[in-house]
């Protein structure tokens, strides 16, 4: 009996037992005794553990095809067939390039919270854990959470690349949202954006990248003489070409919302740097107001958001060399209200290595991350120059602050005591860097905390292969008055140093 079920395996491939059944049907077993042949099939057939289909259906598979990229893509099959909240958390994770942070997974498995009979996205999550299809990681750097495929099978993205088009999307949304309060898609104050630090927004159980009470006349009812306003619900995706299954999860998400008899009117806004034309027709179809970023904003905010996202992974590593184009992307998205400061806080570095290459005339490269061969450890270095005298190295770590921060004594302290002698080692491990002088220095256009300043005045400053120093505002200007580029200067005094004594 087993070995009957085994052959239909190597056959057809890891499966559900329902497709299992139709396939001996085919073949002439009634269905009745197709379901007992599987009840009473040996050790030797596999059943899926942690995770369960309806009707009791479970996914069947032999000993050597677990883990293989055949087994992985069956089970993905089955949950577009079977499992859709599964397959919407597949899809959606897939359209953030395989990679997320885990705050923004219910926005993309588009699972509703706490509805009866549905799975929720952190059910969703353990069970996909459970069985080896998810992992969580941590990103000690930002102190963040993410989320991302554990097979091989799936490729994902770097987290520079996940960054970069957060970054982006989080501009767009803000775009997004004064586009249309002032068009009166929703109410003008009410309007909701995702945010690591706060709650999601939701409608009908549902998370969304931004929504609003909307009071268009379409969308509003009064079912008890007061008027009950609707509902604008939009999610964005900068990330490459929106295909059919992300427009499919979007009208997925948009009917479970709207599924409950006393939920008001919900009006969908899909945006995306391009859809394919399936899946533009699709949403179409479905009556999704489908719109690309160029389409709503123009060309130029459209390129400035993907020469952002350019900008901040490794397809822009060279980019810091060219500050003008800097300089216009900076400028373009700055103008959209709410994204500034994020904006400057993620530019910062690329300015500063602008800055650092034409005072100090090296060879450049900025946010990369480098591991110490002995121990695993990571860290990132914002800016690294290798003058062209082939003796010394700079190394600094930039931090971007509004013009109320400063530098704390424990990010002093972190620098100092962690992040130098790690970041050394590093180095030293290569032949290049072995007799180079390091000179390594944190730079901020804040301040810093007296205590911070204090402590680390204290410290020993000259080493036998490396020296460390620190600059401050205004330091930072005075060094910045060496560069003759306009832009970078222009740059520093727009968006950095508020209310500077003198222009550089």
């Amino acid at each position: 009996m087993s070995d009957y079920i085994q052959k239909l395996l190597e056959t057809h491939g890891p499966c559900l037992s329902s497709e299992l059944i139709d396939h001996m049907v085919r073949e002439g077993v009634s269905h009745a005794a197709a379901r007992q042949r599987i009840t009473r099939a040996g050790w030797d057939i596999k059943k899926l553990a942690g995770l369960r289909f309806p009707k009791n259906t479970r996914f069947l598979y032999l000993d050597h095809q677990y883990g293989t990229k055949h087994y992985w893509a069956a089970l993905e099959r089955s949950f577009k067939t079977t499992g859709k909240g599964y397959w919407g958390a597949v899809v959606g994770l897939k359209a953030k390039g395989g990679f997320c942070p885990k705050f923004l997974f219910p926005i993309a498995c588009g699972a509703p919270q706490q509805r009866k009979s549905q799975l929720s996205p952190e059910i969703l999550l353990e069970r996909l854990k459970k069985i080896n299809f998810l992992e969580e990681y941590e990103d000690k750097k930002l102190k963040k959470t993410f989320i991302k495929f554990k097979p091989s099978f799936y490729t994902y993205q770097k987290d520079a690349k996940t960054n970069a088009v957060l970054l982006a999307e989080y501009v767009a949304l803000h775009a997004i949202k004064d586009w249309a309060r002032r068009i009166g898609f929703g109410s003008f104050q009410k309007f909701k954006i995702r945010d690591d630090e706060d709650e999601l927004p939701i409608v009908s159980a549902i998370a969304w990248d931004m929504s609003a009470p909307s009071y268009m006349r379409p969308l509003v009812s009064a079912p008890t003489g007061k008027i009950r306003p609707g509902f604008f619900v939009c999610d964005i995706n900068l990330n490459g070409e929106t295909g059919e299954d992300q427009v499919d999860l979007f009208i997925r998400k948009h009917d479970m919302a709207s599924a409950p008899a006393r939920v008001a009117p919900i009006m969908p806004f899909l945006v995306a740097n391009h859809f394919s034309n399936v899946a533009f027709d699709k949403a179409k179809a479905a009556g999704i107001l489908a719109v690309t970023v160029e389409n709503l904003f123009g060309v130029d905010i459209a390129k400035a958001l993907d020469d952002l996202i350019k900008l901040l992974t490794d397809t822009g590593a060279t980019a810091s060399v060219n500050p003008e184009h800097l300089e216009k992307v900076m400028s373009e998205l700055t103008k959209i209200e709410g994204a500034a400061n994020n904006l400057r806080g993620d530019l910062f570095e690329l300015v500063i290595g602008s800055l650092v290459k034409r005072v100090e005339i090296g060879y450049l490269k900025t946010g990369e991350e480098y591991t110490d061969l002995e121990t695993g450890k990571k860290a990132e270095i914002d800016v690294l120059l290798d003058k062209k005298n082939g003796k010394t190295s700079f190394v600094l770590e930039a931090r971007a602050k509004l013009a109320s921060a400063r530098i704390s004594l424990d990010e002093a302290e972190k620098w100092y005591t962690d992040r130098i002698p790690l970041i050394e080692r590093i180095l030293r491990q290569d032949p290049h860097y072995q007799d180079r002088h390091l000179n390594f220095e944190l730079w901020t256009n804040g301040t810093f905390h007296p205590k911070a300043l204090a402590w680390l005045k204290k410290q020993n400053k000259t080493f036998k292969q490396y020296s460390v120093n620190w600059k401050e505002g205004a330091e930072l200007k005075a060094y910045a008055q060496k560069c003759k580029n306009k832009a970078i200067r222009k740059m520093l005094n727009e968006h950095y140093f508020k209310n500077p004594l003198s222009k550089i």
